[in-house]
């Protein structure tokens, strides 16, 4: 207590600066002309000043899906020892090169320096030890020496999930065939994420090491039409499913039909493949999820004007603050609380309109957020070259008859998984978008690990039959 008895205020002292180390970034006049990465990594002593910031306390690891070591390879960055900290993120995450640029980071959401401050770039710090290393030094360092168990596993679908199971039933010596609808490794990381986010070679550069394990891969094969699900179960002695959501969800709004509107995926799709989808100079985005926000802003990188229609608030919005902040800076128009209700040709020839309504944000009385409800007295019409729906994603199982569907227990399209991803029937796993909630590629990786562990448990006879 001061003299008077006034009292003073307790000085806050902390062990580390509140503020992350900035990230070097293109900004959004340079970004929209290209499709170059847009954020570019830090610098040797950025990394290591970023580090430093770590208080080790491991929340992180409980709250990453995959349970990362991360507090031990953030520590490996101070000691500047990144063949260590390349060691720890293959334990658990053969895709570190792609997770330090896409993960939806859970782990900096618990991160106690945001209390006072802003979050460890823990996502940032993980790409950064994987961009130090170079790709023709992973064998050397991590000195995967797979052995051979003489058993045979079937993985469907070469995405996150799929692939992360077929590194790790690799590391413990079983025979690992991939089999693949498109003619390329990636599933939605390549064909549903633009390369200004994550480019084709940091993808690679994972999937390329889990290939030299010696996974065999089928590509351009699609199970259902090249080779039939029982010819699966009966020539491997386990098979693991992780085929992805690659449905659009319908608006179910009349017209929707229209020529001239487009699914974001089927854009995304496009773009990678490196062809032009044709949208045309105006475009209107329906959604508010990363989808939307990635077809609105490849749209500007081809040159439209870009608007976006959102039914509920900017805040509820389920893609990631960054996505919206950046999709905001390139010149991409949202139109919030505005619900879809008709698309119809428009006035001018090869066009198409919308007609939508606002929404007026009505309380949920039992706590829930707050719901859209449409003002009828309240509707516009909007004409563009093309509107791109981007509401979500559902699964395509049409590969598995409808008995074996009821016997594996699917639910609103998706696998009900048991433990170590086991099904009701005999030697199938299941895991990824198709099988969890959260549809993010940690979470599908961390999926195809723990089947592994799984199918591995099987076929070593501790698990009995493998079913659930």
């Amino acid at each position: 207590m001061a003299a008077g008895g006034a009292t003073t205020a307790t000085p806050t002292i902390t062990c580390f600066h509140p503020k992350r180390i900035e990230m070097e970034m293109l900004g959004p006049e340079e970004s929209v002309e290209s499709f170059t990465e847009v954020v570019k990594g830090y610098s040797e002593e950025q990394a290591r000043l970023e580090a430093d910031r770590c208080v080790e306390c491991g929340i992180c690891v409980a709250t990453c899906p995959a349970h990362m070591d991360v507090p031990d390879y953030i520590r490996s960055i101070r000691d500047g020892d990144y063949a260590k900290g390349l060691k720890l993120m293959y334990r658990t995450n053969p895709f570190p090169a792609t997770c330090g640029r896409i993960c939806t980071r859970r782990c900096e959401s618990v991160c106690p320096v945001g209390i006072q401050g802003e979050p460890v770039a823990i996502r940032w710090l993980k790409r950064f030890i994987a961009d130090q290393v170079p790709a023709d030094e992973y064998q050397r360092i991590l000195n995967d020496q797979p052995g051979s168990s003489g058993r045979q596993v079937a993985v469907i679908g070469a995405g996150p999930g799929g692939m992360s199971a077929a590194y790790y039933l690799r590391r413990k010596g079983h025979a690992v065939t991939v089999f693949e609808a498109e003619d390329k490794a990636g599933g939605m990381l390549r064909y549903g994420v633009p390369s200004y986010r994550l480019p084709d070679a940091a993808l690679d550069k994972d999937l390329d090491y889990i290939r030299s394990l010696g996974v065999e891969m089928k590509f351009n094969t699609r199970v259902g039409r090249d080779i039939q699900m029982a010819e699966l179960l009966d020539g491997y002695d386990a098979v693991f499913i992780s085929t992805g959501l690659w449905v659009p969800s319908s608006m179910r709004i009349q017209g929707e039909e229209h020529p001239r509107v487009m699914a974001g995926l089927r854009v995304l799709d496009e773009v990678a493949n490196g062809r032009d989808p044709g949208i045309g100079k105006s475009v209107a985005v329906i959604g508010g999820g990363n989808v939307a926000m990635d077809a609105a802003r490849v749209s500007r990188r081809l040159g439209a004007e870009v608007t976006i229609l959102y039914r509920r608030r900017i805040e509820d919005m389920p893609a990631d603050p960054e996505e919206i902040h950046e999709a905001q800076a390139e010149g991409v128009r949202i139109v919030i609380q505005a619900i879809p209700v008709e698309v119809m040709d428009a006035e001018q020839p090869g066009r198409v309109a919308i007609k939508w309504g606002e929404a007026e944000m009505v309380p949920d009385p039992n706590g829930g957020r707050p719901r859209p409800v449409l003002q009828e007295e309240r509707m516009h019409t909007d004409s563009f070259d093309t509107i791109i729906s981007a509401i979500g994603q559902g699964s395509d199982l049409d590969f598995i008859s409808k008995e074996d569907q009821e016997q594996l227990e699917v639910k609103w399209g998706k696998f009900i998984a048991g433990d170590y991803q086991a099904t009701r029937m005999q030697k199938l796993f299941v895991g990824g978008d198709v099988a969890n909630r959260t549809a993010d590629a940690i979470s599908a990786i961390e999926d195809g690990h723990h089947a592994a562990r799984g199918i591995d448990r099987f076929l070593s006879g501790a698990a009995g039959s493998g079913a659930v």
